[in-house]
């Protein structure tokens, strides 16, 4: 008997779902990791090693399809996803050397409820009142881990939402990007572009790397690379409107790799914070699916 479609998608649903939950085990151990590396070097050194290895890493797939792969179309998209996607991490960096990482892992993932708002900025498109909503309740959420009754704001936390702000543009702008670049031309030049912007950065905050220190720097790198390599997979099995859900496993994995490595557990007002933005977020992705584009809904999703 000849399966439906729905069927069929069944098992490609699950195979991106398992590579998006794989993929944030590589990206949430890296970002740990760098807190670690930061300490013995610097954030332009970590970004450095990371975008580097990953560049060598992608060299391979640029070499074997020849010339044809360094062609784009959309220059200035290209350029705006790799300047958004090297401040991304530079801002995860510095929080995480400011606040716990199970607050940097969520807040840097509190880009769905920015890319309703940046949308709306970029092209005008109006927000639902179910869109609203769930942008709302993400932070309020938010909120509660600012905690803006106290006299200082964290600035660690600052960077974080810094950072959801520009991975919400990367990924409006890699959306544009995948109708029409390939993944692997994408990758080389946000690889390139970011190692060459870190370069500067790390000249003039170098310092004697240990063995030890050089260890964590190779090993953020080919751990981000893995985490590039599987989440990119998982594309190719499901739309990233419903990939985007999973983002959120990375809290759990921070939780977990913030009390194995540090021994310290969230408080229960950030437990709070992350119930409600985990909420907030899931709202705004699912909403954002279902309301059909020119009728208030995100078309670029």
């Amino acid at each position: 008997m000849e399966q439906s479609p729905r069927s069929r998608t069944i098992p490609y649903r699950k195979k991106g779902i398992v590579f998006v939950l794989i993929a944030w085990v590589f990206f949430t151990t890296a970002i740990a990791l760098s807190r670690m590396a930061s300490e013995q070097s610097s954030v332009p050194i970590v970004l450095l090693f990371q975008n580097f290895i990953g560049l060598l890493a992608i060299l391979p797939w640029m070499i074997k399809k020849g010339s044809k792969s360094l062609y784009i179309s959309k220059t200035g998209v290209i350029i705006l996803r790799s300047l958004a996607g090297y401040l991304s991490y530079a801002f995860i960096f510095l929080a995480v050397q400011r606040i716990s990482l199970i607050n940097t892992v969520l807040l840097s993932n509190s880009a769905p409820l920015f890319i309703p708002l940046i949308i709306w900025l970029w092209k005008g498109l109006k927000i639902s009142k179910g869109l609203w909503m769930g942008i709302l309740i993400g932070f309020l959420g938010i909120a509660f881990i600012l905690r803006p009754t106290e006299e200082i704001i964290n600035v660690g936390a600052l960077f974080a939402i810094g950072a959801a702000i520009c991975l919400s543009i990367s990924a409006i702008a890699k959306r544009r990007l995948v109708k029409t670049e390939r993944i692997y031309t994408i990758l080389f030049y946000y690889f390139l572009i970011s190692t060459l912007l870190s370069i500067p950065f790390s000249i003039e905050t170098w310092k004697p790397l240990g063995k030890e220190t050089l260890l964590l720097l190779c090993s953020i790198g080919i751990l981000f690379t893995c985490g590039q390599i599987f989440f990119l997979n998982a594309l190719k099995y499901e739309k990233p409107s419903f990939l985007s859900s999973f983002n959120y496993s990375a809290v759990i994995y921070g939780a977990l790799l913030q009390w194995l490595i540090w021994g310290s557990f969230p408080d229960w007002c950030t437990i709070m914070g992350i119930v409600i933005v985990c909420t907030g977020g899931i709202l705004t992705i699912t909403l954002g699916k279902e309301v059909p584009p020119g009728k208030g809904g995100q078309s670029e999703r």
